[in-house]
């Protein structure tokens, strides 16, 4: 999905929340412009980044911003990686298992957990939003890859 494309999509949002940003600077300290922020009550936040490419060191680099960021504000974070999967050479579930070390090692060190890092399909995702599935709800996370 052209990025663009995604953040204008109609994106099925938890109760209580509102998008924060699309692709401006959150950070108080840096620089993170993640493709789409949702804050709900100012207590959590929800990261939404799509790939179009299947470049390991953005989803690394992804990651490793929620992380930071979760630490900067001292606030719960869940991380949806939406992705283009390309036919048998790059699959939600290759991606999950390439950057899951990474995203352990992270948890390992970082004061601030993440929540959740899920990993989903851009067609799983169109796909739930045509269902009217809720981020985060049941119904969605059956449809991604849990680190």
């Amino acid at each position: 999905m052209k990025d663009s494309d995604f953040k204008n999509f109609p994106h099925k949002l938890p109760k209580g929340s509102k998008i924060y940003s699309k692709g401006k600077n959150i950070s108080t300290i840096g620089n993170y412009r993640p493709d789409i922020s949702i804050i709900n009550n100012n207590e959590s936040y929800l990261i939404l980044e799509s790939e179009s490419k299947s470049d390991r060191k953005a989803f690394i680099g992804a990651i490793v911003h929620a992380f930071k960021f979760a630490d900067e504000k001292n606030l719960n974070i869940n991380l949806i990686i939406i992705m283009k999967e390309t036919g048998n050479q790059t699959t939600t579930k290759q991606v999950s298992n390439n950057i899951k070390p990474y995203y352990e090692w992270l948890n390992s060190i970082a004061n601030i957990k993440l929540d959740g890092v899920f990993v989903i399909s851009d067609t799983e995702y169109i796909n739930s939003s045509s269902n009217d599935e809720i981020l985060l709800s049941e119904n969605f996370k059956k449809r991604c890859i849990t680190l």
